[in-house]
């Protein structure tokens, strides 16, 4: 289990400025080519009181005149962070401290900044980092942390989601890496950690190219990842996505993609190791209802269930180790199929636990490639294959195992499994 960032740089109970005020003053600062530093490059001590309303009385002119106009490097800008602040940094512009003191979303602000300029960098500190409500990121856009055990950006708002997009110009090429995305709590009612939501335009406009690289998501009581129906992300690519204690037992996954639509997406590895605090039910991994998958590997320990649901689209996996903790209840399938379109699963490793059966082919199944699991400690107490709807007629699917570890419940004579057997000419 991985170990969380400590809370050192939440910057408690210290006066705020107003959001409105704050993003002014560091435009005003940044385009005069100046960061939000002291005359002589150190933080300044000097705080002006806000007033009723929660807005600063400083102006951008009285702290253009209290910054120093020398350029700053990259390596500044990542200094900066390591010292404690949010750091934005974009193209023809300084880097910007946002203080986590004095601002409620702090990160939604660097992004609001480095768009205006056509897009840019946000870096988390290391410690613990909170954002009131959903982080809305604009195209060409990053957030950065200094490792998934390092950086921690928690989600403040019962019910919010984490990463939201749902905006009518669509964020298309948006990178994520090296932070621990955290939900309001544990006890806390969550939304879902990155949300793609249907904002009416046209799936032309559908949010593309988001590149993932190492995101840790924790305390999340929903999907940590889902595409509702009407939008459609497409040539998305999430190198490693981590989903720890959460409990998903309420919905349908913790990767739940309901749309139709969503050409070459890719996933690397997806590790979970969810619990069953809040629903008291498994946590199922993966539901599909369109699209394109990919998915290099899936391992999942913790109260997993059901590791893939699909429906309909096309979906490729590489591996599904299945090693859980405890079973609140026992999964009658670990790959449910029903619908057309191709579904590809090179191998399955029973490492752990109880299941009915590995793969269950639903009504309108065809086009699935399906091999011989391996059950090491874990125990498969029925059939390997278990067929429990109409098969497609015109759509072949093939097992790669034994007549014997198939079971028909309901035949309807369509012929569309052909399992393999001793197919081909022995050789060696």
């Amino acid at each position: 289990m991985s170990v969380s960032p400590n809370d050192e740089h939440e910057g408690r109970g210290r006066a705020r400025i107003g959001r409105r005020s704050y993003l002014a003053l560091a435009a005003a600062v940044s385009v005069a080519g100046c960061s939000m530093l002291g005359g002589d490059g150190e933080p300044t001590d000097e705080r002006r009181e806000p007033t009723d309303d929660g807005e600063s009385t400083a102006t951008a002119t009285e702290a253009a005149q209290t910054v120093t106009a020398t350029p700053h490097t990259g390596t500044d800008a990542v200094g900066a962070a390591a010292a404690g602040d949010v750091v934005a940094v974009a193209a023809d512009r300084d880097y910007v401290r946002i203080s986590t003191a004095d601002s409620a979303t702090p990160v939604q602000d660097g992004f609001d900044l480095v768009a205006e300029q056509g897009g840019g960098h946000v870096y988390l500190p290391p410690g613990t980092t909170r954002n009131e409500g959903a982080l809305r990121p604009h195209r060409n856009t990053g957030l950065y942390g200094f490792g998934t055990n390092v950086s921690a950006l928690r989600i403040t708002g019962a019910g919010s989601d984490g990463i939201r997009f749902d905006r009518d110009r669509r964020a298309h090429w948006v990178e994520l890496d090296g932070f621990e995305l955290r939900g309001p709590g544990a006890d806390s009612p969550t939304g879902v950690a990155i949300h793609y939501v249907d904002n009416g335009t046209e799936p032309v406009s559908d949010p593309s190219d988001l590149r993932v690289g190492h995101l840790y998501c924790r305390q999340w009581h929903d999907s940590v990842y889902r595409v509702d129906e009407g939008v459609g992300p497409f040539q998305c690519r999430l190198e490693y996505l981590r989903a720890d204690d959460c409990d998903a037992g309420d919905a349908r996954a913790l990767v739940d993609w309901r749309s139709t639509y969503g050409p070459a997406n890719w996933f690397g590895t997806i590790v979970s190791y969810p619990n069953d605090s809040v629903s008291g039910q498994n946590t199922d991994v993966l539901s599909q209802r369109g699209g394109e998958l990919t998915v290099g590997d899936i391992s999942v320990g913790g109260t997993a269930g059901r590791m893939v649901d699909k429906r309909a689209g096309r979906l490729r996996v590489g591996r599904l180790h299945y090693e859980p903790e405890a079973q609140p209840s026992v999964p009658d399938s670990l790959v449910r199929v029903a619908g057309v379109g191709q579904t590809h699963v090179d191998d399955v490793i029973v490492d752990a636990g109880r299941v009915e059966t590995v793969y269950e082919l639903g009504d309108g199944a065809g086009d699935a490639v399906l091999y011989r699991p391996t059950a090491d400690r874990g125990e498969v107490t029925g059939p390997i294959v278990r067929v429990t709807g109409r098969l497609h007629p015109q759509r072949r699917s093939w097992y790669f195992g034994s007549a014997d570890e198939v079971t028909v419940e309901t035949s309807t004579r369509t012929g569309s499994l052909r399992v393999m057997d001793e197919a081909g000419r022995g050789l060696g």
